[in-house]
């Protein structure tokens, strides 16, 4: 039972266990407007020697036009077991984006965007009782077709974390991204994106989050899917692991 304990808190581990918070996975990426979103929850039980109990929340909602884009993410998670909790986390994400057209609207689509957001977390297993940042910064789209999509964008933000022994820290980190998706001959298709967020002030402590997925069509509706995420924190909180590593190889069936 110690075995098995020890088990899920490992693959809790790595899902909450990233202060870079991947917003690429929740855009919109057609000429969809109008406001939409989704709610994912879980809930498990079973008994064996213990109580076992895991549960999530994530809903999400988002706004569109040509000119405004508005996205609420939400994430929340629990487990416990063995009269000890393995994982305890929640995140509240708001972002803004307003394209930023330098011609007529009627004749020229702006590939330049301006993006505002806001997040406030905790997480037991990161030793946050409590982190809230702001931050803002341009956005780029450098091609987006039926073949591929490519984005790069830059932000500074100030973080306030509060840690359950007591440390405080106040900081101002830059965060840059690069996301894309290609389609090779609707056979092969790969996605990814990846995150590099110093300190302004000192650049050695640093941040890195990485997800990455290649997908091969084995039939009409069959896929072979691979999945890998990376996280990197230079000075991470006492106990907690500097790095966290995933992977996945599995079937996708798609229902259309």
């Amino acid at each position: 039972m110690k075995h098995l304990l020890v088990f899920i808190s490992i693959l809790f581990c790595f899902a909450v266990n990233c202060q870079v918070v991947n917003i690429e996975n929740k855009r919109i990426y057609d000429d969809t407007a109008g406001l939409s979103g989704s709610i994912g929850a879980s809930f498990s039980a079973n008994k064996n020697q213990v109580w076992l109990v895991n549960a999530s929340l994530r809903p999400q909602i988002q706004y569109k036009t040509k000119m405004h884009y508005f996205l609420l993410l939400g994430d929340l998670g629990y487990s416990r077991g063995a009269n000890q909790t393995f994982a305890n986390w929640g995140m509240i994400h708001f972002r803004y984006t307003y394209r930023l057209n330098f011609l007529p609207h009627h004749t020229y689509k702006s590939p330049w965007k301006w993006e505002v957001y806001s997040q406030i977390q905790y997480n037991q297993l990161l030793r946050q009782k409590e982190r809230s940042l702001f931050g803002t910064g341009p956005r780029l789209k450098i091609a987006e077709n039926k073949s591929i999509r490519l984005f790069v964008g830059t932000s500074v933000y100030f973080e306030h974390e509060v840690l359950l022994d007591g440390i405080i820290n106040n900081n101002f980190r830059s965060s840059t991204y690069l996301s894309w998706f290609m389609n090779f001959n609707n056979k092969l298709s790969s996605s990814g994106v990846s995150y590099y967020q110093p300190r302004v002030d000192l650049l050695s402590d640093c941040r890195f989050m990485g997800q990455y997925s290649l997908s091969y069509k084995l039939r009409k509706n069959l896929s072979a899917r691979w999945e890998a995420s990376i996280y990197y924190d230079s000075d991470p909180a006492l106990t907690v692991n500097k790095s966290a590593f995933n992977t996945t190889l599995g079937f996708q069936l798609g229902l259309n």
